[in-house]
């Protein structure tokens, strides 16, 4: 019962039986208290221990209401603390959270060191918890979510799954967000800088590229040359080539130049391409058999033999072997002695 309506119901009872009493027996009656005459109507004195236990009621109930109130309170304040738990868990970004009710702390708390994840739709949940499974949902499609306009940047840590899978996926939304990564590596971590540098090597130009010169490594370089074709050379030319060959000096392998050998010969001139050669194999020992490659390949036999005359007998074994048969019959190609992908056992 409300305590409002309980206290008119017995003020109304005491009414009546107040009036049924005088009504019955209207005179006074006198008792000494404490040494002192109290003289009142038989009635009054009907409705004083009536209104001693309305009091002592009213009392005790706003105890227990106001009791039930802080512990409903409590219940309330955990239940909004494991709604913000549960949050938190969802997102991968678990936070330490106090609860008041020992019942709630004794398995809640588990929430402050885990993870949660939701397999299938869930239906009846708060407003916090859809938003929050709604971007998973949008992250896990492939989208791109703006974090910052969602007050989530800041709170959610960089090694956070659902900020690395964002973050690619913004790599593969917006074009411009790779060189962004570039120019800040610091801010982001190595998977998604390599993954940013890759990205970049798959879409630019060599006079682009350059600019970022010294973000590049061997994998990088080799997916942008890799991309260079007789109907699009990307820019390329013996400078630019210089210069990442320059920078890559000490990563780039036999096989690594033999590529780039085959490429170039799609787009430099032979006499500009062997100007290259020449220069790249006294420079880096790794670039000898391209260039000895590219001279077979140019069926410049006489100066092959040179080559190999200006090294030791045991050098070059198939190389040799070729050239004797091609100084007897020109018929004679390299892959006929050597497949072309095993070109450096030779």
């Amino acid at each position: 019962m409300r305590l409002g309506l309980y206290i008119i119901a017995s003020i109304l009872l005491m009414a009546i039986v107040g009036v049924f009493t005088f009504s019955i027996n209207p005179d006074n009656y006198s008792y000494i208290f404490l040494g002192l005459p109290l003289k009142m109507p038989v009635a009054v004195w009907m409705l004083v221990p009536m209104f001693i236990l309305m009091v002592a009621s009213v009392v005790h109930m706003m105890f227990y209401g106001a009791k039930n109130f802080f512990k409903f309170k409590k219940w309330e304040n955990d239940t909004n603390t494991l709604n913000d738990a549960l949050y938190w868990a969802l997102l991968n970004e678990p936070k330490a959270h106090k609860f008041n009710i020992k019942q709630i702390k004794e398995t809640a708390s588990l929430l402050s060191v885990a993870n949660v994840s939701v397999i299938g739709e869930v239906k009846n949940i708060s407003e916090k918890l859809t938003s929050a499974l709604s971007l998973i949902n949008e992250i896990s499609k492939g989208e791109y979510v703006d974090l910052r306009a969602k007050k989530l940047s800041m709170l959610l840590s960089k090694d956070n799954p659902l900020v690395r899978k964002n973050q690619l996926n913004r790599l593969e939304k917006d074009a411009e967000f790779a060189e962004v990564v570039l120019q800040n590596r610091e801010n982001y971590d190595e998977f998604l800088y390599k993954s940013a540098l890759n990205k970049f090597s798959q879409e630019t130009t060599f006079p682009k590229a350059k600019k970022y010169i010294e973000n590049f490594n061997r994998e990088s370089f080799l997916l942008l040359i890799g991309r260079v074709t007789s109907e699009d050379d990307l820019g390329l030319n013996k400078e630019l080539l210089d210069t990442f060959a320059d920078k890559l000096k000490d990563e780039l392998t036999c096989s690594d130049y033999l590529l780039i050998s085959n490429i170039s010969m799609k787009n430099f001139t032979p006499t500009d391409n062997l100007i290259v050669w020449r220069e790249y194999e006294g420079k880096y020992s790794n670039a000898q058999i391209a260039y000895l490659y590219l001279l077979f390949e140019y069926e410049l036999i006489d100066k092959a033999g040179e080559y190999l005359n200006e090294h030791d007998e045991g050098d070059f074994k198939r190389f040799r072997a070729l050239y004797d048969l091609k100084k007897e019959h020109k018929k004679y190609k390299i892959t006929d002695l050597m497949n072309i992908r095993h070109i450096c056992d030779a």
